[in-house]
């Protein structure tokens, strides 16, 4: 077991919570408390769950103590202080955490962030690297200052994004690559030499919740990014025609079908069949369209909104 304290804080229905506190047992952090999130209010892009042991059910095992609540709530800084934690690490809460609570450890507050500050700072950083095409995501593992994800990197790894990637198999890819960040922070921390590096604020991202007319494609973009946007949200992808809003139930990039790029943007037209969509690179197929709640093929709910499309011959 190792000598520094530390508290954790985390929410037990989180995968980065999850697996990440395996990491830290495994490793033979001295873990003197837990600080669990109340699980009403809380959103996430991914699947919902955990495969892994959850939160409390490790600390159990450990005997950890554990509470559960938000940071102003009476006697949660009461106990963290009681606690007398040398570092804090948090690892998926979503609760605002003062200054005043920051200043409780003497060695500061880290903090597992999915994705490769300072982009994609806030909330649900694996969906909005997917969804603007980033070719690199990983894990940045920073001390917490009173800005939202901006404090200094202590650690960061690094993975690719693949075609087809859901928010889970991004999140699967950098969590699983994760355990030699918690050894090395660990390590340092004992050490008490926790490495620090401003981040650099002209190239700071920052997300906000999904609304719904992000999902309405944007064929300015690639049809292959297309693709992978309606990958990371099946369903909630759509297209309107003649002022309705039909949401994709399948799509495929293709290869261009004709050298010619005399087509307007937003505009659909049928393709041997089926209905496409020219973009910047490829062009975007659109296999089937939801109509009254009932997949359907694309071309077929196009004509009838908006009868015969003009036809792309080779």
């Amino acid at each position: 077991m190792r000598s520094k304290r530390i508290v954790i804080i985390g929410t037990r229905t989180w995968e980065l919570t999850s697996i990440h506190m395996e990491y830290f047992v495994k490793n033979e952090a001295h873990i003197v408390g837990v600080l669990e999130s109340p699980t009403e209010g809380i959103t996430t892009t991914t699947s919902g769950g955990s495969s892994s042991k959850p939160l409390n059910a490790v600390a159990e095992e450990q005997n950890i103590p554990i509470i559960c609540g938000k940071p102003k709530d009476e006697g949660v800084m009461d106990q963290i202080r009681e606690w007398n934690p040398d570092i804090i690490v948090v690892i998926g809460y979503q609760f605002f955490l003062p200054d005043e609570f920051l200043a409780i450890p003497p060695m500061g507050v880290l903090n597992f962030h999915t994705s490769l500050l300072p982009r994609h700072c806030g909330r649900h950083p694996g969906f909005w690297t997917i969804w603007y095409g980033d070719e690199q995501s990983g894990m940045a593992v920073h001390f917490m200052d009173s800005g939202l994800d901006t404090g200094e990197i202590a650690y960061t790894s690094y993975v690719p994004v693949k075609d087809g990637d859901t928010v889970d198999s991004l999140y699967d890819r950098i969590w699983k690559s994760d355990e030699t960040v918690v050894k090395q922070l660990l390590d340092d921390v004992e050490n008490s030499c926790v490495p620090r590096t401003p981040q650099d604020k002209s190239v700071y991202t920052y997300n906000y919740v999904p609304h719904e007319k992000d999902f309405e494609l944007d064929f300015r973009q690639s049809a292959q990014l297309l693709v992978n946007r309606h990958i990371v949200k099946p369903g909630k992808s759509y297209v309107t025609l003649n002022g309705t809003q039909y949401p994709v139930s399948s799509c495929t990039a293709i290869d261009e079908p004709t050298t010619s790029r005399n087509f307007k943007l937003n505009t659909p037209y049928n393709c041997q069949g089926n209905l496409v969509y020219m973009t910047p690179n490829q062009w975007l197929q659109i296999d089937e369209l939801i109509q009254d709640d009932n997949p359907c093929p694309g071309l077929e709910v196009a004509r009838k909104e908006l009868g015969e499309l003009r036809e792309i011959a080779k």
